[in-house]
């Protein structure tokens, strides 16, 4: 069998990350399906059983996900009838329901499950290590788009 060939792409950071993600997206939508949840709309609702009342800003940023995205998840969650919004002023503050708060430890097995599944092919150590260089590095990027004045170009 003759070995696979490379191209540039394969020293390519964007491509290889963007590819090494729709990987791991795949091993996550297999681990959340069975609850009838994206992996994104699971991550939001770890954050709102972890902070009840969070503001759609605060998600935001954390799930390094702009406002409008953030909107149409807390639009679908809502419709589901896993999280509450509630006003305060000016403010919208977001709140598990009792039937997301039902499915806390499957939403958190599921998430444990893909853990295990990604450590077990990349190795935990390594595993562990990709995931905080990746957030470093993400971090990096995101510092240098905040030092911009003009974010459309980097040079």
């Amino acid at each position: 069998m003759e070995a696979p060939k490379h191209n540039f792409l394969d020293t390519c950071l964007f491509f290889s990350t963007n590819a090494f993600s729709r990987q791991l997206l795949k091993l996550a939508e297999i681990e959340f399906k069975p609850l009838k949840l994206s992996p994104a709309h699971a991550s939001l609702l770890l954050l709102v059983f972890d902070t009840p009342g969070i503001g759609p800003k605060e998600l935001s940023r954390l799930l390094h996900l702009t406002p409008s995205t953030i909107t149409r998840f807390i639009d679908s969650l809502a419709k589901k009838k896993l999280v509450a919004r509630k006003s305060k002023g000016k403010s919208v503050l977001i709140f598990p329901t009792q039937k997301s708060l039902d499915m806390q430890t499957a939403i958190a097995m599921a998430y444990k499950r893909l853990y295990l599944r990604y450590s077990q092919i990349l190795g935990a150590t390594s595993a562990m290590d990709l995931s905080h260089r990746i957030s470093k590095a993400n971090e990096q990027i995101m510092e240098n788009f905040d030092n911009q004045e003009d974010n459309e170009t980097l040079f």
